[in-house]
């Protein structure tokens, strides 16, 4: 656990200062002290090839979210929301960050104590986002769920690929 007095959740939160260290870089800036000290047993479970699609469950509550969440912060920092749970693939549940300038869709898993991970991810422009909820509404299986992200610009691999 390290310090990040510039965590982007920290600004209007100044106990969101701490993220984690991991190959040297630093992940999910913008954890309390409890969140960062549950992320550190729970992120041995994902590969050091795929920190970056690790995601900490964090409690924000100023921010409503109607009926959705929970909120989680990217291996970036970025904020990213559970919208529901999947329709068709048991265990994942279909998420969306905040335009930046794309929205980060797709679907995620979550692993254990408050760690979840993007288990197909794309950056998509605004005006594509509910065409991209959509198709993923739609993927039925592991293998459409590979030509989801395929299909969708900025893909970033699955969680062991």
């Amino acid at each position: 656990m390290i310090r990040a007095p510039d965590a982007p959740l920290g600004g209007g939160d100044p106990t969101r200062r701490y993220a984690l260290r991991a190959g040297g870089a630093a992940l999910m800036p913008g954890l309390t002290r409890p969140e960062a000290e549950a992320a550190v047993g729970w992120l041995v479970d994902v590969p050091v090839a795929d920190l970056s699609l690790a995601l900490a469950e964090v409690t924000l509550p100023v921010l409503l979210s109607d009926g959705a969440g929970p909120h989680l912060l990217g291996a970036d920092g970025a904020l990213v929301l559970v919208l529901a749970a999947h329709p068709r693939l048991a265990g994942m549940h279909v998420a969306m960050g905040a335009p930046s300038p794309g929205h980060a869709v797709g679907a995620v898993r979550p692993l254990r104590d408050g760690g979840w991970v993007w288990m197909a991810r794309a950056e998509v422009a605004d005006d594509r986002r509910v065409a991209a909820l959509d198709a993923l509404d739609a993927v039925a299986d592991a293998a459409a769920l590979a030509a989801w992200a395929d299909e969708w610009a900025g893909a970033i691999p699955t969680l062991g690929a």
